[in-house]
C-alpha cells in the first residue's frame, strides 16, 4: 500500500504527522531503538520520547523491558479492529441519546469526498429493505464492509458497478445468496445510491472524478429518487450480470418497495412456469384510497416507459404500477412475492 496513503490514514485515526512517521518507521523495521528511529526521522530526541510515550498510551506500539529499550508496533489490522470496536460501542450509545432526525422532502448539497462518502454511509446504514444504484468500483471497495453489514441485516442489494468488478470484491457479497444482485457496465451514468425510495445520494461522473472539488446532492424526496432510478433502470437492462441467482432458486416471501425489481423477478418466474402469489399495498387510484390486495400474477408488462403487472384476486383483476402510476388501477407502495405456486402443482 502507498506509504503516503498510510500516513494519511494514521492521521485520520488521530495521530500527528510526526507520530505517524515514527509509527511507520517502527512498523517497517519490526523493532527499533531510539537511535534507530533518530537515524530515519528528522526529530529531536526529547520530542521523540514524547512521541513514543503518546504512541504507547494510544495503543499503537509496545516497548521491551531490555536495555536499550526496543519499540515494536502492533499490526495495523489489530489497531483498526480496536478502533472499529470502540466506535461501534460509541455508535450504540449515541443511538440511545441522539435526537431523532425529522424526515421531510428535502435536497441538500454536500461538498468534498468526505461529504459524499458520509452521504453514502447514511444511505446504506439506514436502509431497511433494499439498496439500489450505480457506483464506481473504488466506491464499492471503500464501503464494502457497509454493504455486507446491510446484507447481514436482511437488506437486499441491487448494484451496478462501473467500469469493472473483481471476484475478490464479489466474494463477500456472494455469501448472501440471492440477496445481492450485481451488474457491471464499462460506462456509468452517474453515482447514485438510494435506499427504500426514501433517501439517496447523487453525483455526476465528473464531480466524483474531481476529488476534493467534488460535490453531491443528498436527496430525501421520493419523486426525484424515482426519476433517477428510471434512468438507472435503462442502464441496468443493458449491463452484464456479475452476481445473479435465478428468482426461482431464491427465498420467499420477498419484499420490494421499488416495483421495477419486483417486476424483473416476476417476469422470470412466469417464464419458468410459476404463477407467483403476490400481496400489494398501495393506492387505488380511481378512489384515491389505500388498498391491500393479494392474488396471483398472470402477466408482467415491461415495455418502453410502461411497467406493470396484472394481478388476479378472487373475482377481480387489477393492473398494478409503481410510484406515480397513472394508467394502472393501483399505485403500489409495497409488493411482496409470498410464494411461487408452480402451475402444475
Amino acid at each position: 500500500m502507498d506509504r503516503d496513503y498510510l500516513l494519511k490514514a494514521l492521521t485520520m485515526m488521530g495521530l500527528t504527522n510526526r507520530e505517524a512517521e515514527v509509527f511507520l518507521v517502527i512498523a517497517e523495521k519490526g523493532e527499533a531503538s531510539v537511535r534507530d528511529i533518530l537515524e530515519l526521522v528528522d526529530v529531536h530526541q526529547p520530542q521523540l520520547y514524547n512521541i513514543l510515550s503518546s504512541l504507547i498510551r494510544r495503543g499503537f506500539i509496545k516497548v521491551s523491558s531490555s536495555r536499550p529499550k526496543k519499540y515494536s508496533a502492533y499490526s495495523l489490522s489489530t489497531i483498526i479492529d480496536t478502533y472499529i470496536s470502540s466506535f461501534l460501542s460509541i455508535k450504540e450509545a449515541v443511538k440511545r441519546i441522539e435526537l431523532p432526525i425529522r424526515s421531510s422532502s428535502q435536497i441538500y448539497v454536500a461538498y468534498g469526498m468526505d461529504g459524499l462518502n458520509n452521504g453514502l454511509v447514511e444511505v446504506i446504514s439506514n436502509a431497511q429493505v433494499e439498496v439500489y444504484g450505480e457506483i464506481p468500483n473504488w466506491m464499492l471497495r471503500k464501503n464494502l464492509r457497509l454493504f455486507v453489514d446491510a446484507l447481514r441485516r436482511g437488506v437486499r442489494l441491487y448494484l451496478l458497478v462501473y467500469p469493472s468488478i473483481s471476484e475478490e470484491e464479489l466474494r463477500p457479497l456472494r455469501e448472501y445468496g440471492d440477496a445481492a444482485w450485481v451488474k457491471v457496465n464499462k460506462l456509468g451514468d452517474f453515482l447514485l445510491l438510494a435506499a427504500d425510495l426514501s433517501r439517496g445520494v447523487y453525483a455526476s461522473r465528473r464531480s466524483v472524478a474531481a476529488g476534493e472539488g467534488s460535490y453531491c446532492y443528498i436527496i430525501q424526496d421520493t419523486d426525484m429518487i424515482s426519476r433517477f432510478l428510471t434512468i438507472f433502470s435503462s442502464t441496468w437492462k443493458e449491463s452484464e450480470n456479475a452476481l445473479y441467482v435465478d428468482p426461482d432458486k431464491g427465498k420467499y416471501p420477498r419484499r420490494f418497495l421499488n416495483i421495477y425489481f419486483a417486476l424483473l423477478n416476476l417476469k422470470v418466474l412466469l417464464t419458468h412456469g410459476y404463477n407467483p402469489v403476490v400481496s400489494v399495498k398501495g393506492i387505488l387510484l380511481k378512489r384515491n384510497e389505500p388498498i391491500e390486495v393479494k392474488g396471483i400474477v398472470s402477466s408482467v408488462n415491461m415495455l418502453n416507459r410502461v411497467s406493470n403487472m396484472v394481478l388476479r384476486s378472487n373475482n377481480n383483476q387489477y393492473t398494478i404500477g409503481g410510484y406515480d402510476a397513472e394508467l394502472e388501477d393501483i399505485e403500489a407502495h409495497e409488493v411482496v412475492i409470498e410464494s411461487l405456486n408452480p402451475i402444475n402443482a
